[in-house]
């Protein structure tokens, strides 16, 4: 005869070993569950009485571990607002024509590029690089127009004649 303790934590029992068999079937008794013998003066687990040992479910085997490691989710990164303004200057002095604009956009990318090397938390190096090259491509542009306009004088007639038609 035996004695359980069950999951409301009250006392159950004397049991006899068949009713234990049946309520492990049943899933009401479970390899945990608190067990007393009627000559013994202890508590046992059920898994450690040997007489249910062969009764019991396996337990389950341990869920195997991921072979790549679960990287946490990263918070979100910053853009460098000087990388930002880079750019839109840059793209300000090809559309405009603003070749004042473009030394703007080109040290603006430069800084922010130092910038970003300093503070690895910023974001934007992209928006830098973009801006620089622009500004480089606007003062091209620029200088090309300004040497066609002075070196050909041709040119100059005809978009002079364009302006006053």
């Amino acid at each position: 005869m035996y004695k359980i303790i069950g999951a409301d934590q009250k006392e159950y029992g004397p049991v006899s070993a068949d009713q234990l068999r049946q309520w492990i079937a049943e899933g009401r008794v479970n390899s945990q569950t608190k067990v007393q013998a009627a000559d013994a003066t202890e508590w046992k687990a059920m898994a450690e009485i040997p007489e249910f040992a062969g009764v019991l479910p396996k337990a389950p085997p341990p869920a195997p571990t991921p072979s790549v490691p679960i990287k946490p989710p990263q918070a979100q990164r910053a853009n460098s607002q000087m990388a930002v303004w880079s750019m839109i200057t840059g793209i300000l002095s090809l559309l405009c024509c603003c070749g004042f604009a473009a030394p703007v956009a080109i040290v603006l990318g430069m800084v922010a590029l130092s910038q970003l090397k300093n503070h690895p938390e910023l974001t934007g190096s992209g928006f830098a690089i973009a801006g620089i090259v622009m500004g480089i491509v606007a003062i091209l542009v620029c200088a090309s127009f300004l040497m066609l306009f002075f070196l050909s004088p041709q040119f100059a007639q005809s978009i002079q004649n364009a302006m006053q038609q």
